[in-house]
């Protein structure tokens, strides 16, 4: 009697086990597969394919004026992405700075805009050191040109923050940009 409850003790323990286990890998699975989607957002431009790798894709949404000093602001958040060059071809771009006029629309915050002279703009190709400038020292705000060898891929990483500067602003001033990738004789 006592190994007849044993034996269907175990058997009910086994099958709830193997159906936690189960779910439990399946929810992962789906949860990770959710995330990955939400994270890497694909455009192509033509010839080339950027990849987001962040919610945020190409958009920039700064919506707090909080300036903070350069050893803060290349440690925040970054806007990763990679353009690949997918042709048999060398296709010559650039990475453009756009503002995102849709997103000031709709925040009615164009009378709130930061400056671009009290922005700092980090910007760095693949694994090289980053370099930091003033938005309003890249010309056109055209922040990088160069042409990407056939069947080949370059990683970029932006950081941009508010400087530590004298001058007084709102703090409920905002910028909204978006990052391009334009082909050359587009």
């Amino acid at each position: 009697m006592y190994q007849f409850n044993y034996r269907k003790y175990m058997i009910k323990s086994i099958i709830i086990i193997t159906f936690l286990l189960s779910f439990a890998i399946v929810s992962t699975y789906l949860i990770y597969n959710n995330f990955s989607k939400q994270r890497e957002k694909d455009i192509d431009t033509g010839k080339m394919e950027v990849v987001f790798h962040s919610q945020a894709g190409n958009k920039i949404n700064l919506t707090r004026f909080n300036p903070v000093t350069d050893a803060v602001g290349l440690s925040s958040d970054s806007y990763d992405f990679t353009v690949k060059n997918g042709t048999d071809k060398e296709v010559s771009y650039k990475i453009v700075l756009e503002d995102n006029t849709k997103r000031i629309e709709r925040d009615g915050c164009s009378i709130n805009r930061i400056p671009n002279e009290l922005l700092k703009l980090s910007f760095r190709v693949d694994h090289e050191a980053p370099s930091a400038l003033i938005l309003s020292e890249y010309p056109n705000n055209v922040l990088y040109e160069d042409t990407l060898e056939a069947h080949s891929e370059e990683d970029y990483s932006i950081r941009i923050w508010a400087v530590n500067s004298d001058f007084v602003i709102d703090r409920n001033s905002h910028f909204h940009s978006i990052i391009k990738v334009i082909e050359e004789g587009e």
